[in-house]
């Protein structure tokens, strides 16, 4: 299996862009994977949930509407079903104080539509969730470019409806916790109508918009935050 292929799983799209969480979650904490207790909010379709698995850790798969049959048939393909707890969470109203090594998230807090719920999320209920040192590990959808806001508009069902925010509004949302480290990425390949030119676009991402295009162009914000 080709590693964009096994990358896919993981992060569903735009592979060459979401995936870089990953490396920068690893290169960033402090946290061995290995036994390690997570809980992954949003996780209806259970990709990173399966990454923290095959790496060890014990894992709680959440989602506000419950996990999808889809993410369980991928993890029992994958042999970890063991590893793994469901659960109907939401961001909102998360059952846990001082339980898990790791909160993750990756493209979930936009669909909370104002920005005290989001910072009430982050800040509040996912801090909470975290044992003392714990880290919170995200990825998430940045207002980016003015091309980027048309073409949600005018192409993606839910364009309208998602709450993209600032990078200034994440960092926000940070505040309790005692130390943060983001990274912001991806340009190009959201504009991909499969994932083939998805690709095609991210190795531009890699070779090229990264190093021209501003920061607040940009679509991803990738962090570790510790509580």
């Amino acid at each position: 299996m080709k590693k964009s292929d096994e990358l896919l799983k993981y992060v569903e799209w735009d592979v060459k862009n979401w995936s870089v969480a990953l490396d920068f979650w690893q290169k960033n904490s402090a946290k061995k994977l290995f036994e390690s207790r997570v809980l992954e909010i949003g996780g209806g379709f259970g990709g990173l949930s399966l990454w923290f698995a095959k790496q060890g850790a014990h894992v709680v798969c959440s989602d506000f509407q419950g996990v999808s049959q889809i993410a369980v048939e991928l993890h029992r393909a994958h042999n970890v079903t063991h590893l793994i707890e469901y659960e109907t969470i939401h961001a909102l109203d998360i059952p846990y104080t001082e339980e898990f090594d790791i909160v993750v998230f990756k493209s979930v807090i936009g669909v909370l539509d104002d920005y005290e719920s989001q910072k009430k999320a982050v800040g509040g209920e996912m801090y909470r969730a975290l044992k003392k040192n714990g880290e919170l590990f995200f990825a998430e959808n940045l207002v980016g470019s003015p091309a980027h806001m048309f073409l949600r508009k005018k192409m993606i069902r839910w364009g309208n409806e998602w709450r993209y925010i600032k990078i200034k509004e994440m960092k926000d949302f940070l505040a309790p916790f005692s130390e943060t480290k983001l990274y912001v990425h991806g340009f190009a390949g959201t504009f991909g109508r499969n994932e083939r030119q998805r690709n095609l676009l991210g190795f531009g991402d890699q070779l090229i918009f990264e190093r021209i295009v501003p920061k607040n162009w940009k679509y991803i914000i990738s962090g570790v935050a510790v509580k």
